[in-house]
């Protein structure tokens, strides 16, 4: 790959990957899970899509083609073979420890096991600094803080101090549904884009086109784009559902052994609020 290719690859995996890592920071997911998950990916990639006809490739050549060392490689391949799981990487588990310790150490509780109401530094006795230290190694106290009180997981009571609120530390509720839609529309996305920029020639890629407005468009139209583009955009997608239902139930009729392959349109509004 010549350096120009590399170097526009890498820019736009940056604009790509900017909506991904919010969605990830949100939802409480490090650096450190999505770089797990990620060299997962690079060795699953390269062994089902780089090997030589007819054989897969040596962990030696994923090494290669991926830039891991053998020994990762070695352990991504065993997780993808399910014989190991993938290590708890998470700097988040630690907010969770410090939750729990609040929660839990006689030394941050009352009479009864409730926790108490700490100070963040006082200078006697235990408080929130204290506690961070304790159970979250080198997390700085007052970002701790500013990230339980951003969740909600704790709330300021008075001049100096906190009450914690809950046990558990969710960043934020995420359906499982929608976190399955989330890759699923990514995916279809991203994979017509390749598609497309691998095409032979003119006209042999997947349907992908784009309308935008080339010097934007007056803020308050765009409740009016809105409605247009929901009901027209309605309008094609139940005409080509209409459609395919016609031919399954058509081929299902007349052959239950055909060979059939995963195929549908995506429409989706898109606004830059940077």
């Amino acid at each position: 790959m010549t350096d120009p290719v590399r170097i526009g690859l890498l820019s736009a995996y940056r604009v790509l990957m900017q909506p991904l890592v919010r969605i990830l920071v949100r939802h409480g997911v490090s650096y450190n899970e999505f770089n797990e998950v990620l060299k997962n990916v690079f060795v699953e990639v390269a062994e089902r899509d780089f090997g030589i006809p007819g054989r897969k490739p040596s962990q030696s050549r994923i090494a290669i083609i991926t830039g891991l060392t053998r020994k990762e490689v070695a352990k991504q391949k065993a997780i993808l073979d399910g014989d190991v799981l993938p290590q708890d990487s998470s700097n988040l588990n630690r907010v969770t420890r410090v939750l729990l310790g609040w929660h839990t150490d006689s030394e941050y509780t009352g009479p009864y096991g409730l926790p108490l109401e700490l100070s963040f530094d006082p200078s006697e006795g235990v408080g929130i600094t204290s506690l961070v230290r304790k159970y979250s190694g080198d997390m700085a106290p007052r970002a701790m803080l500013d990230e339980l009180l951003r969740v909600g997981a704790v709330e300021k009571v008075s001049a100096g101090a906190f009450k914690v609120l809950t046990r558990a530390y969710v960043p934020e509720s995420l359906h499982p549904d929608a976190l399955e839609r989330l890759g699923e529309v990514i995916k279809n996305f991203v994979s017509t884009v390749e598609f497309n920029t691998e095409k032979s020639a003119p006209g042999a890629g997947r349907f992908e086109r784009v309308v935008f407005a080339d010097n934007g468009l007056r803020i308050e139209l765009l409740p009016s784009f809105d409605r247009l583009l929901r009901t027209k955009g309605q309008q094609l997608l139940v005409e080509l559902d209409n459609w395919l239902s016609a031919q399954e139930s058509h081929e299902s009729a007349e052959n239950s052994e055909i060979t059939t392959i995963k195929t549908g349109v995506g429409i989706y509004h898109f606004i830059e609020e940077d």
